[in-house]
């Protein structure tokens, strides 16, 4: 916040000085448009090529919250593959908030901690997350149009997954899908390199957004509060224990030794813990 003294003047007759103060308080009008103004964006989130979810994140006063549905998207028969979205390819359902299970992240912007939502064995957590920041490098002089949007390279790298993403600055909003954001701009494509990519595409914008945020604090917060380690302790030892199950009703091969290597469906490949 900037605050004035009355009475206090300031003369600049350097032109050199005063087109540097020019430049930031552009700079600073510019930030505080985008930071007050609401923005909704609609992702589609495609885990494998069989199965599509659908994700929207909330933007206001340096505040990000994404939405997904647990119940992925049917894809219908016929479907029209033209440009009318912000990329082709998309049609959304209307899904029952009261009977379905949201994965909710709120994450406050250039804070290293977030919370978000989980599951596990049918009962809902609050699960906090100590945020490792994100390092892009945006020294790309790729540029690409995607729907609507002039969009620029980016690249990191987060728990041990590469990250390739697409920005507008025509949305000059530092927001994306899920967990990620701090680019210059709204991040229009997302995906990560491997063998199991995921991929977030940009469908749907409202900028400004009018309407409110449709979560639930009240229910969100009185959830059973876990640490992201103590949560992924938990799912890796049920995943451990699922497997076990399976290889116990196979038959077993005389001579023949397999060899299980810990590969997460998601993301995130290797937490912070496991580094040391």
């Amino acid at each position: 916040m900037l605050k004035f003294k009355r009475g206090l003047g300031l003369a600049f007759s350097n032109p050199t000085i005063m087109n540097k103060y020019s430049l930031f308080f552009v700079f600073l009008l510019a930030a505080t448009v985008s930071y007050g103004q609401k923005l909704k964006a609609v992702y589609e989130y495609l885990p494998s090529p069989a199965a599509t979810f659908r994700e929207e994140v909330y933007f206001q006063d340096g505040i990000k919250t994404s939405v997904r549905d647990s119940l992925p998207q049917p894809k219908p028969h016929g479907a029209n593959n033209g440009d009318d979205g912000e990329l082709s390819g998309s049609m959304s359902v209307t899904l029952d908030m009261g009977k379905i299970y949201r994965n909710i992240v709120i994450q406050k912007n250039n804070v290293p901690q977030l919370v978000e939502t989980r599951s596990l064995k049918g009962s809902n957590y609050l699960v906090s997350d100590e945020f490792p920041p994100l390092v892009w490098n945006t020294n790309y002089t790729d540029v690409d149009t995607l729907g609507k949007h002039i969009c620029h390279k980016a690249t990191a790298v987060y728990r041990g997954t590469p990250l390739i993403a697409y920005y507008t600055n025509d949305i000059p909003v530092p927001a994306g899908p899920y967990k990620f954001g701090g680019l210059p701009g709204l991040i229009v494509m997302l995906y990560n390199e491997g063998g199991n990519p995921h991929y977030w595409l940009l469908k749907e914008i409202e900028y400004p957004y009018a309407s409110d945020v449709p979560v639930n604090e009240k229910y969100i917060n009185a959830l059973p509060k876990l640490s992201l380690e103590d949560y992924i302790k938990k799912e890796d030892l049920e995943t451990e224990e699922r497997m076990r199950m399976m290889m116990s009703k196979m038959p077993l091969m005389e001579g023949v030794t397999v060899e299980r290597k810990k590969v997460r469906g998601s993301v995130e490949q290797v937490y912070e813990w496991e580094k040391n």
